[in-house]
């Protein structure tokens, strides 16, 4: 007769150790990673019980999930798996699971992987085959229509399932071989490959939002390493409005006097919070520096189900070496620091559009962890739509050699201890060499300068005593709200249509907007003419809203129109340039029906621009012929 005994109270997760690749061989199994709450769920005669890997009781929150176990055909059981929702694609999607959590949206789905309790009876130490094949008969009637799904498997070679994982944009695979018993605690017989680095980290402080009042802008992250807790970097961008408010409150509550973590010399200590190292977050992030800090770092959500003490760098602990014999693949560990001193050779000869960059891994932004590396790839991938803008153009860069924690300086020549260089260029004796750039290579050598910032006038190399683009640039002064500006925007451009001129938006990067005038050649003095009548006839019919002074006193709740843009010597931040500002934001140029849809001068970054942006909106600006009113009159 079947013992139908209490299953224990809770048995500790088995946890999968991170590995370079997937391994291969017939000893192994391969199931998708989820990007949910680990849980394992009790079964006691009716009664369940929802736990966290570190025993929460959170069976309140999954009340769907409890009864649906509640009604499986069994008196007692112990099953492994992960509450998940699901997004249009069938992806499984953290951010997803929070906001249901937050907004009281039941979309949980309950993926099974193991059993190891049922109706008594013990089944930890069956092989992994043994319990999978039990739990597919428990869930052969719930898992059609319910909120339970059982986990599948893939018996293909690893690094194949992998790549098609990937492919799918997915989080990546578990591996498991097959005839392992279950095991608490990390091992190799459970092994995790991702598609991208993730990981938990505990936040010890923030920076606030530059543009939202009583929000984050960053957090600063950190694990525990040797028994103390230890620098990991900022996490930069990934929030929404809501979230970047939410964990403000919550931080806050958090606020301590003393720094709770040592900090590099190079990081900026401007404007952080401290607070005590308690919160838990999930980010995705684009490897890390020679130094230990996160490149790109994305916020992904809070996990409350795991405990600060127990964040810790997830660096793979072996390399997965795939080789079929009569047995089960085999693993051969491989300490994590040869892996880092291979990464290391790798990166020490990076070239980029034939320039060949050092020490690629410099830290440029740190509060996002975007690199000279990262940097020079942007303007490589953006080099046909921003190399119209700039080529044969004098140029004026900033320059943050230490990054942007340190001192940045703006750069308009060659300097004179600098004998040879492709980017400079004589104009005439009474003046000092520019610079200019002809080729995507010109611009990565900049890059390699620790050029943060690109600045480009409104005249050509060989014209520089007359202007082609009219430069309008829309500052908005303390208590200017974002719609504002965007009306200010539009009525520019209404104004240079009455003017039967066309005219182009772009973000600034920072707080602001420029609307840009294409023209044939006029000279100098007409040009700043043309755009101060414009801007002192904004200012002189709306004189509570815009200002064609450049006094910074008047400037509160008002917009500036700087039009002092259009002089010989100005120069006006390039399209597509970066911003030596947090976050890596982008000077973007946009067609005027996607400006409407912004929410800041620096919504668009160096990490995703490529990824929004599907073409360049400023494709035919070149193309336009128009002269200025003052020129067509002198031309009759």
């Amino acid at each position: 007769m079947t013992s139908h005994a209490p299953p224990p109270d809770f048995i500790p997760l088995s946890l999968a150790t991170l590995a370079d690749n997937a391994p291969s061989g017939p000893g192994w199994l391969h199931e998708i990673k989820f990007d949910g709450y680990r849980m394992e769920a009790r079964l006691d005669h009716g009664s369940v019980r929802l736990l966290t890997r570190n025993r929460q009781d959170w069976t309140h929150r999954f009340k769907s999930i409890a009864d649906a176990i509640a009604a499986l055909p069994a008196a007692t059981a112990l099953l492994d798996g992960e509450i998940v929702v699901e997004d249009e694609n069938g992806v499984s999607d953290f951010s997803l699971l929070q906001s249901d959590l937050k907004e009281g949206r039941d979309r949980f789905v309950y993926y099974l992987f193991d059993l190891l309790h049922l109706d008594g009876r013990d089944l930890t130490g069956e092989p992994l085959v043994a319990r999978k094949a039990a739990l597919a008969r428990l869930l052969q009637d719930a898992g059609k229509t319910g909120p339970l799904r059982y986990t599948d498997h893939f018996k293909e070679a690893g690094p194949l399932v992998l790549r098609h994982a990937c492919a799918m944009r997915l989080e990546g695979i578990v591996s498991k071989r097959r005839n392992a018993p279950y095991r608490s605690g990390r091992s190799e017989n459970f092994i995790k490959s991702k598609c991208r680095d993730r990981q938990e980290f505990v936040v010890a402080g923030y920076t606030p939002s530059a543009a939202l009042p009583r929000a984050v802008g960053s957090l600063i992250a950190a694990v525990h390493e040797d028994g103390e807790l230890r620098y990991a970097g900022r996490i930069g961008t990934g929030y929404t409005r809501k979230t970047a408010r939410e964990l403000w409150k919550r931080l806050e509550a958090l606020r301590v006097d003393r720094r709770p973590i040592a900090l590099p010399a190079d990081e900026r200590r401007k404007d952080v919070v401290w607070v005590k190292p308690e919160l838990v977050v999930e980010a995705e992030f684009a490897g890390v520096t020679h130094g230990g800090v996160l490149r790109q770092a994305a916020f992904k959500g809070i996990r409350e189900d795991k405990a600060a003490r127990d964040i810790v760098w997830e660096v793979p602990a072996m390399r997965m070496q795939s080789r079929l014999a009569h047995g089960a693949g085999n693993v051969r560990a491989v300490p994590a620091r040869a892996n880092e001193e291979s990464r290391n050779r790798k990166n020490k000869n990076v070239e980029v559009a034939d320039v060949r960059l050092t020490h690629p891994d410099r830290v440029y932004w740190a509060d996002v962890g975007v690199t000279k590396k990262d940097l020079a790839e942007y303007y490589a991938a953006v080099w046909d739509w921003m190399g119209p803008h700039i080529v044969g153009r004098p140029l004026a860069i900033v320059r943050c050699p230490e990054g942007t924690g340190g001192e940045c300086f703006f750069q308009k020549h060659i300097a004179d201890n600098v004998r040879s260089s492709p980017l400079r260029h004589v104009v005439a004796a009474k003046e000092h060499d520019v610079i200019v750039v002809e080729s995507c290579g010109d611009l990565i050598a900049l890059v390699q300068s620790a050029a943060l910032e690109i600045h480009v006038r409104g005249s050509r190399l060989d014209s520089l005593e007359t202007c082609d683009r009219v430069v309008f640039d829309l500052d908005p002064g303390e208590g200017v709200a974002w719609p504002q500006l965007l009306a200010a925007a539009r009525e520019t451009r209404d104004r240079l249509k009455a003017e039967k001129l066309e005219s182009f938006a772009k973000l600034s990067g920072g707080k602001g907007i420029h609307v840009v005038v294409p023209i044939a050649d006029a000279d100098w003095d007409t040009t700043k003419l043309f755009a101060r009548r414009i801007a002192a006839a904004m200012s002189a019919d709306s004189p509570q809203l815009y200002l064609a002074k450049m006094t910074k006193s008047l400037r509160k709740g008002r917009i500036f129109i700087d039009y002092f843009r259009n002089t010989r010597e100005a120069t006006a931040v390039a399209p597509y340039s970066t911003r030596a500002r947090a976050g890596a934001p982008v000077s973007a140029p946009l067609t005027w029906e996607r400006l409407s849809r912004t929410t800041g001068g620096n919504d668009f970054t160096l990490l995703n621009l490529k990824k929004r942006l599907r073409e360049d909106a400023w494709a035919e600006i070149g193309k336009v012929r128009q002269k200025l009113p003052e020129i067509r009159k002198r031309s009759r």
